[in-house]
């Protein structure tokens, strides 16, 4: 057993956040191998760029001031007030020192402190025996008492494959469906018109996905919430590229997309939620969104390369879109869950 203390992690303690990013870096090597790379800069700029729907705790394992290990608890406090997020990792050359168990018992009393009760996260699994993704995490989390509640699957879509002449094909079909509506494309602030309906989008978002047995709850959004996401990307630097499409009629949002390009990344961007209201469904708007904000990420970045995503196995429609316009399966991602 490895003598450690757990110490808050503060911002303006310099060692401490090198500390902390390298282990994050040397996780990401070592278990992680072929999925979404990501940039310090993303873990650096949330240090002081936070969402106000959500507390944020962050805590170090550390041995002689070298850091050994982190824990991220991530809380809801406009809804979903009985969950704790999380992220936990060591170092893969100090585990089986008892350090995990250490970071999870300190997270287990925080969340028990503050009268929270559902512990999640989101962890990558192998896929097969060729696969670079470590099943330590996973292995780790059931044998603490986490079941997987949710099983989810990476694809990423490769913009230099991708067959062009056929997502034109896709592109004008979709469209003859979709005679009723109107694309408006923006990056960063929506306009007053559009942010009660992005809105909308959001808070069916939190409840139309499939969740399996996560126990996750209906998120209520407002423009106020919406207007708070757009500040937290533009202050980290982030490129946030959104689109919606518009029943001409009634004016009303029908669907909302977006895709976002974290600071530092040159090949890699994450597409976000895409959603369609259920009353307008069947007009293949889901499509239309995909391939037109798709398109725009090379407008903005010509050099940019894999848009990643990530749905539940369960979604089939979505993933089906999703193959559509390029996304090819990478890896397997669930959530594990447990309840105190």
């Amino acid at each position: 057993m490895t003598h450690f203390d757990i110490i808050p992690l503060s911002a303006d303690d310099a060692p401490a956040v090198r500390g902390w990013l390298a282990v994050a870096e040397s996780v990401a090597r070592h278990d992680l191998g072929g999925l979404r790379p990501r940039h310090p800069l993303q873990r650096l700029s949330s240090l002081v760029v936070s969402r106000d729907d959500i507390a944020n705790e962050r805590w170090l394992a550390v041995c002689d001031d070298r850091v050994l290990g982190y824990l991220h608890l991530m809380m809801p406090v406009l809804d979903n007030t009985h969950m704790v997020y999380f992220d936990l990792a060591v170092h893969p050359d100090e585990r089986r020192h008892g350090i995990g168990s250490a970071l999870l018992r300190h997270l287990e009393e925080r969340a028990a402190d503050l009268g929270r009760h559902s512990l999640s996260l989101w962890l990558p699994v192998p896929d097969g025996p060729e696969s670079k993704v470590s099943a330590v995490g996973a292995n780790f989390a059931i044998t603490k008492g986490f079941t997987m509640s949710l099983e989810g699957a990476v694809r990423a879509c490769d913009l230099d494959a991708v067959d062009e002449a056929a997502l034109d094909r896709l592109w004008e079909d979709s469209w003859s469906k979709a005679e009723d509506f109107e694309l408006v494309a923006f990056e960063g602030e929506p306009t007053e018109d559009l942010l009660d309906g992005i809105a909308y989008m959001h808070t069916r978002m939190s409840t139309d996905m499939p969740l399996g047995d996560w126990d996750f709850q209906e998120a209520e959004y407002d423009r106020e919430r919406v207007l708070d996401e757009v500040r937290r990307h533009r202050l980290r630097g982030d490129l946030h590229l959104q689109a919606v499409v518009r029943h001409k009629e009634t004016g009303r949002i029908a669907g909302h997309t977006e895709i976002v390009v974290e600071p530092g990344q040159e090949y890699d961007c994450i597409q976000g939620d895409t959603i369609v209201d259920s009353d307008y469904r069947g007009h293949r708007l889901g499509t239309v969104l995909k391939i037109a904000n798709q398109r725009r990420v090379r407008e903005w970045r010509p050099k940019m390369r894999y848009v990643w995503t990530g749905n539940a196995v369960s979604n089939t429609h979505m993933i089906a879109i999703n193959e559509a316009v390029g996304y090819r399966l990478v890896g397997m991602e669930n959530v594990y869950q447990k309840k105190l």
